[in-house]
């Protein structure tokens, strides 16, 4: 019983982290209900990306789009597109 406690509390904490770090990430629908391996994929995108628009600002580069930027336009980041959307509207 004890260890079906820790499992249980074990959980939790895993889920509410997961929620917490759902919460943190920008995503196209807002609402969009994303699952734990989408959260941990996109978080490790969204961080490039924040990566990119700190060494666009340190050069002086483009914030708009640093990823396409910083690798001549090879890399599709989907910030980066989703901010040229937003932008077009």
């Amino acid at each position: 019983m004890e260890a079906n406690a820790r499992e249980r509390d074990r959980t939790l904490s895993v889920n509410s982290a997961f929620a917490l770090l759902r919460s943190l990430i920008p995503t196209e629908p807002k609402e969009r209900k994303l699952s734990k391996i989408e959260v941990l994929r996109l978080a490790s995108s969204y961080i490039s990306h924040l990566n990119s628009v700190c060494e666009a600002r340190k050069r002086g580069g483009n914030e708009s789009t640093p990823c396409e930027d910083r690798v001549g336009g090879a890399k599709v980041c989907t910030f980066c597109l989703t901010n040229k959307r937003r932008k077009a509207k």
